[in-house]
């Protein structure tokens, strides 16, 4: 049974109270960004202050070119600032009753989201799995609960396990009303606390509704929600809710819930999470984290993407460009001719941008999503060429006594199976296994011991029997791995900091080639790779007369929506086990193997 769960969390935004407005003639004026045009209010945080505010300056898009217009709404916004510092120099705690009281105007303000019929369904678990209706046939079922089990288990775990799921409310809404307090500080840590024990009230009247139940009333949950806070004047009427100061969730906010949406999932690896949140990033420095994304511009994403092209490689670990923005080191980058991304690099990352916008838009967060149809337009692509004969006697003949066994298998595998690197490299020796006779490699995502996470694939279609081909058992593979003990068929090669062994293997690959002279030259704009092999499976299957459909399913490369039914149903019978495993042993080696 296969169980996909999404949880989402609804959240707040970020603004300050308005104070009283400064001397215009000693106040800063708005910054103009030099590509877009538009004005900012750009404010350095004094040294004294900065780990407190937890950044080193303040920027917020004023949405307008115009500089009368960006003078009129910089002056509050200045105000607002100033009287943040004042704060953080003189912060403030937070009474037991004024604790309760915040997390009462949270909850106020989710609740009369549900009542309007618009949130319920954002603080409840979906479950879709099948269950077996009959001998042949199954049906899909989907079940629907509070997230009340992982609640409680946080309030048991402790701060840190309450903190991942209420952390972006907490601090939403500490800086709606205008409060700060110290992280981690008992003032913080009780709120996170409180705020726990709200979300789930809301999993519950929300599973309720969603049920159909409205007769229940909550609003004994909220009655001192109206309330001040100690520190708050008597006079001074208490927020409605979180979102009162402000129309629109930040760029910042949209983001983080973007990236949380995702890996709740478990869309992206470790590496694919690093590059969205370093792109992410990077857009939040050219337009402001507090951006509204409604007003950002198909034109400023335009200039983003082409910034992109401009940033030298790897500048964030290069020391001399400690401290410089993206805008100067462009500028440096052009006047010193430095190695900068290649177009495909960009392309990929803007891939992350156009698919941030469309979520924004899917949550109702931007009126449109203006991401869509923007192409990156790239240059000459480089090749990847599948490899000819007498490059792989080359390859062959230098691993035949290799001293670590990935050395001499994994081009052997892959060439005759098609079969990815991480795919090969996750195998176990449980994982080669007899199904209806015929010997196996069962590419899954059962849990892998030295990850301690499940095993990863590509997508869906990727998770799949290989009938191991008769070469490779002539080969002795099957004795390789009888003399091994349980665990990893390849624990020879170490996990890469990216979270996968293909990055490690495939530099030791990349230098083999090297050194056999087998690497073509860059000016070639081709390339040659451990991929390769899979390219060249490819093509040896339509040489020998590999069904299409056979070559799809041997290789994981059809796509889980075109499969139909028929395709589900065969993969689980004897009979089709035993069509793939005579079709990939249709391909002729020839002396490659002797």
């Amino acid at each position: 049974m296969s169980s996909t769960v999404l949880v989402r969390k609804a959240g707040t935004v970020d603004k300050l109270t308005t104070a009283s407005q400064p001397n215009m003639s000693t106040m800063p004026k708005p910054w103009k960004h030099p590509k877009s045009g538009i004005y900012y209010h750009r404010i350095d945080v004094p040294k004294d202050i900065r780990h407190i505010i937890g950044k080193t300056s303040i920027k917020k898009s004023l949405n307008t070119n115009s500089f009368s217009e960006a003078k009129r709404l910089f002056a509050p916004l200045y105000a607002e600032t100033q009287a943040l510092f004042a704060q953080a120099r003189n912060r403030v705690s937070l009474t037991p009753k004024d604790i309760e009281i915040l997390s009462q105007r949270w909850l106020k303000y989710q609740i009369a989201e549900i009542e309007n019929g618009k949130a319920f369904g954002s603080f409840i678990v979906y479950e879709k799995y099948e269950v077996r209706a009959e001998a042949d046939a199954s049906e899909e079922v989907e079940d629907v609960h509070s997230i009340g089990e992982f609640l409680s288990r946080a309030l048991e775990s402790g701060y840190l396990a309450q903190l991942n799921w209420v952390g972006r409310h907490v601090d939403d809404l500490l800086s709606s009303n205008n409060l700060l307090i110290e992280k981690s500080g008992e003032c913080y840590r009780a709120l996170t606390e409180k705020m726990c024990w709200r979300l789930l009230e809301l999993s519950r009247l929300s599973l309720n509704r969603y049920n159909g139940d409205w007769s229940t009333t909550p609003s004994a949950l909220v009655s001192r929600s109206d309330e001040p806070l100690s520190i708050e004047s008597a006079n001074k009427p208490a927020m409605s809710s979180p979102m009162s100061q402000s129309t629109h969730k930040p760029l910042s906010a949209v983001i983080e819930s973007f990236i949380a949406y995702k890996t709740h999932r478990g869309d992206w690896d470790t590496k694919t999470l690093s590059d969205v949140e370093g792109v992410c990033g990077q857009l939040m420095e050219y337009v402001g984290a507090d951006a509204n994304p409604s007003t950002i511009t198909r034109e400023q994403l335009r200039e983003f993407s082409v910034l992109l092209s401009k940033l030298p490689t790897n500048y964030a670990r290069t020391a001399r460009f400690k401290g410089m923005t993206l805008l100067q080191l462009a500028e440096l980058s052009d006047s010193e001719y430095l190695t900068t991304a290649s177009d495909n690099t960009v392309k990929k990352k803007f891939v992350f941008i156009k698919a941030l916008f469309k979520y924004a838009e899917q949550e109702e967060w931007v009126d449109k999503d203006r991401a869509k149809g923007i192409t990156i337009v790239v240059g000459e692509v480089q090749k990847r060429l599948p490899f000819t004969n007498d490059e792989l006697a080359v390859l062959f003949t230098a691993t035949s006594n290799s001293k670590k066994p990935s050395d001499y298998w994994m081009p052997r595998i892959s060439l005759t199976t098609g079969m990815r690197s991480n795919e090969i490299l996750q195998l176990t020796k449980k994982d080669v296994r007899q199904v209806s006779g015929v010997w196996v490699f069962d590419i899954n995502q059962e849990h892998d011991e030295e990850t301690g996470l499940a095993k990863k694939v590509k997508r869906d279609n990727s998770k799949r029997l290989v009938p191991l081909p008769d070469v490779l058992i002539r080969s002795g593979f099957l004795d390789f791995v009888s003399s091994l003990p349980n665990g990893r068929l390849f624990s020879c090669v170490s996990l890469g900091a990216d979270g996968a062994y293909s990055s490690t293997y495939g530099k030791i690959f990349n230098a083999l080639l090297k050194e056999l002279g087998l690497k073509p030259p860059v000016s070639s704009m081709t390339k040659l790779d451990f991929h390769s092999l899979r390219h060249t499976f490819r093509a040896n299957s339509r040489a020998f007369g590999v069904p299409n459909e056979m070559a799809d399913l041997l290789g994981g490369w059809k796509d889980q929506g075109q499969r139909t039914s028929g395709d589900e149903y065969g993969l689980h019978f004897e009979s089709f086990i035993q069509e793939l495993k005579r079709s990939i042993d249709l391909i002729d080696y020839g002396t490659l193997f002797d």
